[in-house]
């Protein structure tokens, strides 16, 4: 009864609140605050059944701590990691962020390359702000994408764009002029970043074809 009496008497130290973040910052604190939570609803959402997810790979050799690597040497490091043209990563960054690690777009994608939660839950990825665990990822995406999409770069920055889904529902009708303008700005990044290069990756996989708009082509390759 003593030691009841003792316990009862213990007071809980108050938990601390999180201090709101000011909203003149506009997306980037809310942003970091809230991705947790989505991370854990987006990894809820595609567990079952495992098959719906493209883990990466080499998921667990990720560092899971903010990384002071520059990101050219990142881009470089993933690069050959995953066959890809070190200029054409640098173009998607440069359009989708501008090399801005902290860039939020207003519907939800953060970070170098633009991670949307549900393809950054699905590729392991706790800190989408981190340049490391951004371009990692955003990495895994393209060599995916331009595997399934036969090496076709314009079909496959379509999708990283627009999404797999529907790039392969719109094979055939006309290209929607938002997406053809973002794979023509990729494009054209790609060329200037690609002719300051000096070396590439011996193991580039990728072909481009320029010739066409982007949805007249037969059915991708499933």
């Amino acid at each position: 009864m003593r030691m009841a009496a003792r316990n009862s008497q213990v007071s809980v130290a108050p938990v601390p609140t999180m201090q709101q973040p000011e909203w003149n910052i506009r997306w980037g604190r809310v942003a970091r605050a809230l991705f947790p939570l989505a991370v854990a609803a987006c990894l809820t959402a595609i567990m079952p059944p495992a098959s719906r997810v493209a883990f990466d790979p080499v998921m667990n050799d990720a560092v899971r701590r903010p990384s002071h690597e520059p990101i050219a040497s990142l881009i470089a490091t993933y690069a050959k990691q995953y066959a890809l043209d070190p200029a054409l990563l640098q173009a998607i960054i440069k359009v989708e962020s501008n090399f801005n690690s902290n860039a939020v777009s207003s519907k939800g994608a953060i970070g170098l390359m633009q991670l949307m939660p549900l393809t950054a839950a699905a590729f392991h990825v706790l800190d989408p702000f981190d340049p490391k665990d951004n371009i990692r990822a955003g990495a895994a995406l393209l060599r995916g994408l331009l595997d399934r999409f036969g090496g076709d770069v314009s079909l496959a920055l379509a999708a990283y764009h627009l999404g797999e889904a529907r790039v392969r529902q719109a094979i055939g009708a006309p290209a929607l002029p938002a997406t053809q303008l973002y794979v023509d700005r990729v494009l054209g990044h790609y060329d200037r970043f690609r002719a300051g290069t000096s070396r590439l990756p011996s193991r580039v996989m990728t072909r481009r074809q320029d010739s066409h708009p982007l949805w007249s082509l037969p059915q991708a390759p499933e």
